[in-house]
């Protein structure tokens, strides 16, 4: 479907939702919602950001276009507003606390790991105004510094969960074509993603029967992977499992490919999520695996616009030029999930949301949304392989790894790293 044809599904809705009020009824002429979403716009996580301006306009315009939200009589007008947490903790509690003491939304989104999501969760209980991350792993999100669930009342959260994540790096390796001998090299560096993924994954894979070849921590950037290279080449590794940002990645695979050394399977997570760097890498990235956290092949569409997660990479692809990045789906589920309370709740009234937020159940382009009692929805994973695509003439993501979620579909076959 082209964005034309869903821009017009939209103002036909829209305007059928004018026509459709009964006689008589008067429309309120102050009816206005006001939304600030947090995202990292600057500093290392700026790339989880580059689409929101879109997604905004491309969500909220045709609504205001047509009228506004129905909510209850009215059709309340929506603004919105963007505030950038620069990557920081600090950032995003600054952020979040502009928006609801100075500028005082009615509500809060925010997304984009945990230094954008937590702070503004805090803040939202201690303010006592309904807010909706995502782009945060529930865990990340939901577990204080003492390891304990928080007690979220404000606060709702909808992504991947860890135990899933495992399951479906454990599944891919499982999967992988003509199985391996069991020797699997690390890649985890000292930060914390490298630590946490480390002390994760080590028993998992020890527990499966499989036998680490682990160099240890390393420092982020690196500049010679060389040593860990040969270790892996000693031990005739064929399968490297890591989590590396797009710098190292770049290092460790030319250096790789120049010393020879071609397991049959890598399986990278955070370097491989975004297709700017994956494009950076050239050839050395064709084939390399990752958990695949939003692309079109996620089931569902939007309940706000009708399009499915294809026809929202379409529109976003032909009005931006650029190729869509997996933030994209979740970032217009936020605005599915908090719209649908609103309107079920036939008010605006924060406790009255807060009571439609618990009992959510709404169709998103990342699946569908139900909240727990800990107020947080786990959405499906899938298995991810960096394919050229010679028609395309660019490196696409293709979702080959579905066992754990078979509502995300299939749309290749998983192959050897060549």
């Amino acid at each position: 479907m082209t964005a034309s044809l869903i821009s017009m599904k939209r103002i036909l809705a829209g305007a059928f939702l004018l026509t459709a009020l009964p006689a008589g009824q008067a429309l309120a002429a102050d009816c206005s919602i006001s939304i600030g979403r947090i995202v990292p716009m600057t500093g290392p996580l700026a790339d989880v950001g580059k689409d929101t301006p879109w997604v905004d306009d491309n969500k909220l315009k045709p609504i205001n276009d047509a009228g506004g939200l129905k909510v209850g009589n009215d059709l309340c007008k929506i603004s919105y507003k963007i505030y950038d947490s620069k990557s920081t903790v600090a950032g995003s509690a600054e952020a979040a606390t502009q928006a609801m003491l100075q500028d005082k939304v009615d509500f809060l989104m925010a997304q984009g790991t945990p230094d954008t999501t937590n702070a503004p969760s805090d803040l939202c209980e201690r303010n006592k105004i309904p807010c909706i991350v995502t782009n945060t792993p529930v865990e990340a999100w939901l577990l204080g510094p003492d390891g304990k669930p928080k007690e979220y009342k404000y606060a709702f959260e909808f992504f991947f969960s860890v135990p899933d994540l495992v399951k479906n790096h454990v599944g891919m390796i499982k999967a992988l074509p003509g199985g391996f001998n069991g020797k699997i090299g690390y890649l985890y560096p000292n930060d914390a993603d490298g630590t946490v993924f480390a002390k994760i994954f080590d028993p998992v894979f020890k527990g499966e029967g499989w036998k680490p070849v682990d160099p240890g921590r390393f420092q982020q950037g690196l500049p010679d992977f060389s040593s860990l290279i040969n270790q892996f080449k000693r031990n005739h590794v064929e399968v490297v499992a890591g989590v590396l940002a797009p710098p190292d990645m770049q290092n460790y695979l030319q250096q790789a490919a120049q010393a020879g050394f071609k397991p049959k399977m890598y399986i990278i997570d955070k370097g491989t999520g975004y297709p700017e760097p994956m494009a950076a890498l050239g050839e050395v990235g064709y084939g390399l695996l990752s958990v695949n956290f939003w692309s079109p092949a996620y089931p569902g569409s939007s309940s706000f616009g009708g399009y499915s997660g294809q026809a929202l990479v379409d529109s976003f692809e032909k009005a931006t030029g650029k190729q869509y990045i997996p933030p994209l789906g979740y970032d217009d589920a936020s605005y599915d999930v908090l719209l649908s309370a609103i309107q079920r709740a036939g008010t605006k009234d924060r406790e009255a949301v807060l009571a439609a937020l618990r009992t959510t159940k709404v169709d998103t382009v990342a699946g569908p949304v139900a909240f727990n009692k800990q107020n947080f929805s786990v959405q499906p994973l899938g298995g991810a392989q960096w394919r050229f695509d010679q028609a395309q003439g660019k490196i696409i993501k293709e979702n080959v790894f579905n066992a754990v979620y078979p509502s995300v579909q299939k749309t290749a076959e998983m192959k050897l790293y060549e």
